[in-house]
């Protein structure tokens, strides 16, 4: 069986569409289509129904997805092993991150690079949704996201804790709060993440429950313009301490905590596509930003 003619159908079959899977490989569809092709032509078998939403696994497509999860997946672990066996002299890690989490993301790797300079890293930004997308189809080794929706094909490697806080300049006339509501917060400038982000579902969801009124004077789809609309323009916005770690060290920014019990409880996960055994490389910069973890936010959790 054609290795890549396998894994052109695995990538179809995960991304539930042949555009998809093209534009995530970026290869042309023709191509995607012709592999597909000669693999049912090869199984004697359709493996693929197209509909109006992408490609339907048939039963027999059924099958040899779960053959090509093992084909593939078990040469990413004989390559980990491999890796194992230089002592980590090299290795690659493709880490998919919400934006809120880059700051503390670069300097996890910067760390890890230290003692393993020859491990190479990818990071992609993208939003909650993209990147466990990219973890459940096996894109990426690990993906960093804002209080994720429970996934069947993903576990949560490490669970960092992330109250969501309103974050202000220290002239602001709140910034001595040792608490504010949410409707204090809403009641001044503010600037808030568009409606893509997992931070603007959430209040948006618990002020529909509230009946809160959300008119914020700026929405952006950039961390560091609602960073800097705090700290320049006089306003309120709302981050975790995982993206405003360097601001309230220099001074920059202050943050109140907000007087809601579900902002107080917010997260941020480090996903992994579950049952996979991680290559070593990936597996031993998890464990460095567990222990990152532990000494930067006095936090000691994890569950891999």
């Amino acid at each position: 069986m054609n290795q890549a003619d396998l894994a052109s159908f695995y990538e179809v079959a995960v991304c539930k569409g042949i555009r998809r899977a093209s534009e995530r490989l970026d290869t042309a569809p023709s191509a995607l289509s012709k592999h597909i092709k000669r693999l049912e032509s090869e199984l004697g078998i359709k493996l693929l129904d197209r509909s109006s939403r992408g490609v339907v696994l048939t039963p027999a497509g059924e099958v040899c997805l779960h053959y090509a999860e093992e084909v593939l997946h078990g040469e990413r672990r004989m390559l980990a092993e491999l890796e194992a066996l230089k002592g980590l002299r090299n290795g690659h890690v493709k880490l998919y991150s919400t934006e809120g989490q880059i700051e503390f993301v670069t300097q996890t790797v910067a760390g890890f690079q230290q003692r393993y300079p020859g491990v190479t890293f990818e990071i992609v930004v993208a939003g909650t949704e993209t990147t466990l997308a990219a973890v459940s189809c096996g894109d990426a080794d690990l993906g960093l996201a804002f209080t994720p929706t429970p996934h069947d094909a993903i576990e949560c490697a490490l669970r960092i804790s992330a109250p969501l806080e309103a974050v202000m300049a220290p002239t602001h006339e709140l910034a001595r709060r040792k608490s504010i509501s949410l409707r204090e917060m809403l009641n001044h400038r503010t600037a808030l993440p568009a409606s893509d982000f997992g931070i603007r579902r959430l209040i948006d969801s618990i002020c529909a429950g509230e009946r809160l009124r959300v008119a914020p004077a700026m929405v952006t789809n950039s961390i560091a313009a609602m960073r800097n609309y705090a700290r320049n323009q006089g306003g309120i916005t709302i981050l975790s301490h995982m993206s405003i770690h360097h601001e309230l060290d220099a001074g920059d920014l202050v943050s109140i905590p907000l007087s809601h019990p579900i902002l107080g409880k917010t997260c941020v996960d480090v996903c992994v596509l579950g049952r996979r055994r991680l290559p070593q490389a990936v597996s031993a910069y998890l464990q460095h930003m567990r222990k990152h973890v532990r000494t930067l936010y006095g936090q000691d959790t994890g569950r891999r």
